[in-house]
C-alpha cells in the first residue's frame, strides 16, 4: 500500500469520525428542538387556560355590575369575558393533542355555555323589568346566585385544568433541562473522542512515515563516512520500502567497489 493511499485512508477515517460526531450533535439538537417545542406547547396551554379563567371572571363581574345598574361597564365586561373565553377555548382546541385533555376541554365548554346562559338570564330579567317597570329583587338575587354558582363551577374546572397544565409545563421544563445537560455532555464527549482519535491517527501516520525516513537518514550518514557494515531492516511495502531496497543495492555496490579496489591494490 503506497504512502498516498495510507494518508488518504487516515484522512477518510478522520472524516468518518467527524461525520459521526456531527451526526451525534445534529441528533442532539433535534432532541432539544423537540423538547423545546413541547415546553412551548405546554406554556401556551397554560397561558390559554389562565386567560380562559380570567374571561369567566369578567363575565361574572360584568353580570353583577349590570345587575347593580352599572349597565355600560357591565355590558362591556360581559362581552369581553365572552370573547376572551371563546378565543382561548379555540386556541386550546388547536394545541391540545391528547384525548383526555380534549374531553376535559369539552366539559369546560359545557360549563361555559351554562354560565353564559345564566348571565344572559340575569340581563334579560333586568331588561324585562325596565319594560314592565318592576323588578323582582328576590328573583334577581336568585338568578345572580345561580349565575355565580355556574361561574364558580366553571372556574373550579378551569383552575384544575390550569394546575394540571402548570404541572405539565414544569415537568417539560425539567425534562428540557435534563435533556440539555445530557446533550451537552454527549456533544462534548463525541467531539472529544473524535479529536482524540484524530490525534492518534495523525500520530501513527506520522510515525509510519518519519521513523523509517529517520532510520534511513542515519544509515546514509554512516555509509557516507565509510561504514559499510550497516544492515537495513525496513519491511514497508510502500515508497519507503523501495527507498530502503535502493539503499541496500547502493551499499552492496559500494562493498563490491571496495573489494575490487582492494584486489587491485594487492596486485
Amino acid at each position: 500500500m503506497k504512502i498516498m493511499y495510507k494518508l488518504m485512508a487516515g484522512f477518510l477515517l478522520l472524516v468518518l469520525m467527524f461525520s459521526i460526531a456531527g451526526a451525534v450533535v445534529v441528533s442532539n439538537l433535534q432532541v432539544i428542538e423537540s423538547v423545546d417545542a413541547d415546553v412551548s406547547i405546554s406554556s401556551a396551554i397554560n397561558q390559554y387556560a389562565s386567560n380562559y379563567e380570567r374571561g369567566a371572571r369578567k363575565l361574572q363581574v360584568g353580570t353583577y355590575m349590570y345587575s347593580r345598574n352599572n349597565i355600560d361597564m357591565g355590558r362591556q365586561l360581559i362581552e369581553e369575558g365572552k370573547g376572551t373565553m371563546l378565543t382561548n377555548r379555540e386556541n386550546l382546541k388547536n394545541v391540545l393533542e391528547s384525548g383526555k385533555t380534549k374531553k376535559e376541554l369539552a366539559e369546560i365548554e359545557r360549563l361555559e355555555l351554562l354560565s353564559i346562559e345564566a348571565s344572559d338570564q340575569v340581563v334579560d330579567r333586568i331588561k324585562q323589568s325596565d319594560i314592565s317597570e318592576g323588578l323582582n329583587e328576590e328573583q334577581l338575587t336568585l338568578d345572580i346566585n345561580f349565575m355565580e354558582a355556574r361561574v364558580e363551577a366553571l372556574n373550579l374546572k378551569l383552575g384544575t385544568f390550569v394546575d394540571k397544565t402548570q404541572e405539565d409545563t414544569t415537568e417539560s421544563l425539567k425534562v428540557a433541562t435534563d435533556t440539555g445537560k445530557q446533550t451537552v455532555k454527549v456533544t462534548y464527549l463525541a467531539i472529544g473522542i473524535s479529536l482524540l482519535i484524530s490525534l492518534v491517527v495523525a500520530f501513527v501516520s506520522s510515525k509510519m512515515i518519519t521513523d523509517p525516513v529517520t532510520y534511513l537518514t542515519g544509515i546514509a550518514n554512516r555509509v557516507s563516512k565509510g561504514d559499510m557494515t550497516e544492515k537495513i531492516e525496513v519491511s514497508s511495502s510502500d515508497e519507503i520500502g523501495d527507498l530502503a531496497s535502493s539503499f541496500k543495492r547502493m551499499i552492496n555496490a559500494f562493498k563490491i567497489m571496495e573489494a575490487m579496489t582492494r584486489e587491485e591494490a594487492e596486485k
